[in-house]
């Protein structure tokens, strides 16, 4: 099962549901109901939502033989761990340059943020006034805020419990925001006074679902205004990950935008931009936030530069195009405008006439390609504009270089002014829905 083919449903959190409407618990917590999109939720299984290798959890419950926890049968919280030694709070060590980091990519992989980035997220928080900060998995800049903000951190190594108390640090798993210890300490860490501002840091192991880490994400909001009896508050967000799960991350949260800072990490040899193995364009690794863009000052000295018409920071090698009335790059290169497709691409790509595309390489399967695209016509996935079932497309040769709904040559389909001619396109939450009229 792919993410494109898959679903899932999560466990209901534990002050939210019943004990017979909650799922099923591995030894990482509440599970995940898996099944495809094809099947119904009781044809599907429940799996362990940290470990989809059976190696690593074994867990594995198909859907109807399932009927729910009874009364007082949920298991007990563990006992946070007493000191080992005991400890001056006024010495701030870091553990993370020690430690011997995990290294399972799908769960509980740990890549450490270089110095520059821990200065630059210090430096937002500071600009944007941030007075507590919750490090959902960024063991290495809980360690260094903590000597100057007050910081929590939720992470699924047990061993940070040696170096912190329980006022400021839960074992905890962000993929099903279960607790493994009491998590009263966390809640008196949400409490807020109106002058106080919050900010949670997630930098979640790459190969965690989005559907997961949003769930969660949305959990400790709503935990967070129950709290300090706030309405639906939003609360400052910043999510590390790599910018091409960027449109994965739009659909589960669609506030978020992509910051162009390049976050590099000290021991993963293709998510920095030093060494043999380092991508070409530097790492691929971003911050998405809910915070508006302008309000994040990206470090000059970095290679980054104000645009004054988007009215953010970008990167230096990201030209504006007037076009698209937008800086359009995403990984680091130098993108150019194409005047056949009317929209910023790869430098690398090439124009295929067949598709009405710019593609990755010349001699492809059209066929397949079309399949996989877009229409700029209705908005459906699985072929392109000439072969759009919506609308009687015209047929003379000038219009299929042109635009296909008023056959001029210096637009296509997407900025058309005969659009609302043809479709009502509906927008909610960031997302477009096309209607034909």
């Amino acid at each position: 099962m792919d993410h494109c083919n898959e679903k899932l449903l999560l466990g209901l959190e534990e002050d939210d549901a019943e004990p017979a409407e909650q799922h099923p618990r591995c030894q990482h917590g509440p599970t995940v109901l898996f099944y495809r999109q094809s099947q119904l939720p009781s044809q599907g299984y429940f799996s362990c939502s940290a470990h989809r290798d059976s190696k690593l959890c074994n867990f594995h419950l198909p859907a109807d033989q399932w009927t729910g926890y009874k009364s007082n049968d949920l298991p007990p919280k563990k006992e946070y761990p007493k000191s080992r030694s005991p400890r001056d709070p006024n010495i701030f060590e870091d553990p993370t340059k020690n430690l011997t980091a995990l290294s399972q990519d799908k769960v509980n992989a740990q890549y450490f943020f270089d110095e520059a980035a821990v200065d630059f997220l210090v430096e937002q928080c500071k600009n944007l006034a941030i007075t507590k900060v919750v490090c959902m998995g960024a063991p290495r800049l809980h360690f260094r805020l903590r000597s100057e903000f007050s910081s929590f951190l939720l992470d699924l190594d047990e061993r940070f419990a040696e170096h912190l108390e329980a006022s400021e640090f839960c074992l905890y798993n962000m993929c099903n925001n279960h607790f493994f210890y009491n998590r009263k300490p966390f809640e008196e860490f949400l409490l807020c006074p109106m002058s106080e501002k919050l900010l949670i840091v997630t930098d979640p192991p790459f190969g965690c679902r989005t559907e997961l880490i949003s769930h969660t994400l949305r959990s400790l909001r709503r935990l967070h205004n129950k709290i300090n009896r706030l309405p639906s508050t939003p609360l400052p967000i910043f999510w590390i990950y790599p910018y091409y799960s960027a449109n994965h991350i739009k659909q589960e949260m669609p506030e978020m935008e992509m910051c162009e800072y390049r976050i590099n990490y000290t021991n993963h040899l293709r998510y920095t931009n030093v060494g043999k193995q380092s991508r070409f364009c530097g790492s691929p690794v971003r911050l998405f936030s809910n915070v508006p863009m302008n309000l994040l000052r990206l470090p000059l000295e970095e290679g980054y530069k104000y645009c004054e018409k988007c009215d953010c920071y970008t990167a230096r090698e990201n030209l504006h195009c007037d076009r698209c009335q937008k800086c359009p790059s995403v990984n680091g290169q130098t993108y150019r405008h194409c005047n056949f497709c009317d929209t910023c691409v790869k430098p690398n790509y090439v124009h295929c006439s067949n598709c009405r595309r710019c593609t990755q390489r010349e001699g492809h399967d059209c066929s397949f390609y079309q399949s996989k695209q877009l229409c700029w016509l209705c908005g459906q996935r699985g072929h392109i504009e000439t072969r759009c079932p919506y609308l009687k497309l015209r047929k003379s040769q000038s219009s299929q270089h042109g635009c296909l709904l008023c056959g001029k040559n210096n637009h296509k389909e997407r900025t058309c002014s005969l659009r609302r001619k043809y479709f009502k396109e509906l927008e909610f939450m960031g997302k477009t829905v096309t209607q034909r009229v």
